[in-house]
C-alpha cells in the first residue's frame, strides 16, 4: 500500500511539474511577443517566488525592468543552465544591456557566444550583427574581419556581409538636412493613453528619458512615445541603437 501511495505521489508530482513548466513557457512566449497580462504574471511570480526551475529564473529576469538587476538575474540563470533552451536569449539580453550602457567590448564578448556556442539559435543573425556593431564602434575593424571569416565557415549559407555595419546609414543624409532641423526617436504610437503610459514607464525603467506626445492623425488622436531632441541623425542614431538593443523594439528617427 505504501508503495502504491508513493507511486501515486510521484505521478501527481510529475504531472504538476509538467503543467507548471508549460505555464511558464506560455508566459515566456507571450512576454517575448510583448503580449502578456502583467497582473496575472505578477500573481504567478509571487506564488512561485522560491522556485528554482530554470524557466522561472529566466521569466523572472525578463520581467525585471531595472537593467542592473535583470542582468544579474540573466547571469545567474546562464551560469546555472548554460545549455537550457532559453540560454541564448539570456546571453543576448546581457549583451544588449552592455551595449545600451556603452560597454561595447563586454557587449561584443556576449554576442559572440551565440554564433560560437548556440548554432541553432533564432538570434544568430541578429547577434552577429550586434557583435559587428559593438566591435566597429570600439574601433576593432580587423577583429570584425577575422571573426566574420570564422562565422562564414561555420554558417556558409548565411550572408554575413549583409549584417556588417560600417557606419550608420543616417550619416550620409546629414549634409542634405537643413541646419535648423531637429530629430527625435519615436518608439511607438497608441490610440489608448494607458498603453502609451505603460510603454513610457517601461522605457524609463530601462533608463531612457521618454515622453508622451499627443497628435492628431487623419481625425484620430494618437499618443506617441518619443525620446530626445537631436541636431543630427547621427546623434539620434546612437541612442536609437541602444533602445533597439536593450528593448527589442523598433524605433525610428523623425523630424520635429
Amino acid at each position: 500500500m505504501k508503495i502504491i501511495k508513493k507511486f501515486n505521489y510521484f505521478i501527481f508530482f510529475s504531472i504538476f511539474s509538467f503543467l507548471i513548466c508549460n505555464q511558464i513557457d506560455d508566459y515566456i512566449s507571450k512576454a517575448m511577443k510583448d503580449n502578456i497580462d502583467l497582473n496575472n504574471l505578477n500573481l504567478f511570480l509571487s506564488q512561485n517566488v522560491n522556485s528554482d526551475k530554470p524557466e522561472y529564473i529566466f521569466l523572472d529576469a525578463m520581467m525585471e525592468f531595472n537593467g542592473d538587476t535583470a542582468t544579474a538575474k540573466y547571469k545567474k540563470y546562464y551560469s546555472k543552465f548554460p545549455q537550457h533552451k532559453y540560454a541564448d536569449h539570456a546571453v543576448y539580453e546581457i549583451g544588449s544591456y552592455y551595449y545600451s550602457k556603452g560597454y561595447y567590448i563586454n557587449s561584443s564578448s556576449w554576442f559572440k557566444k551565440i554564433p560560437m556556442f548556440y548554432r541553432k539559435s533564432s538570434l544568430l543573425e541578429t547577434s552577429i550583427e550586434m557583435f559587428n556593431n559593438s566591435m566597429i564602434i570600439s574601433g576593432y575593424i580587423d577583429s570584425v574581419t577575422y571573426y566574420n571569416n570564422i562565422f562564414k565557415k561555420l554558417y556558409p549559407n548565411l550572408n554575413i556581409k549583409s549584417y556588417t555595419v560600417s557606419t550608420p546609414l543616417e550619416i550620409k543624409y546629414d549634409n542634405e538636412t537643413p541646419k535648423n532641423t531637429k530629430f527625435a526617436i519615436q518608439i511607438g504610437a497608441f490610440e489608448e493613453y494607458n498603453r502609451a503610459e505603460s510603454r513610457m514607464y517601461m522605457l524609463r525603467s530601462a533608463g531612457f528619458s521618454v515622453r508622451i506626445v499627443e497628435e492628431m492623425r487623419e481625425g484620430n488622436n494618437f499618443y506617441l512615445i518619443r525620446e530626445g531632441e537631436y541636431s543630427t541623425k547621427k546623434s539620434a542614431n546612437k541612442i536609437l541603437m541602444r533602445i533597439k538593443a536593450r528593448t527589442g523594439l523598433k524605433p525610428i528617427i523623425i523630424e520635429i
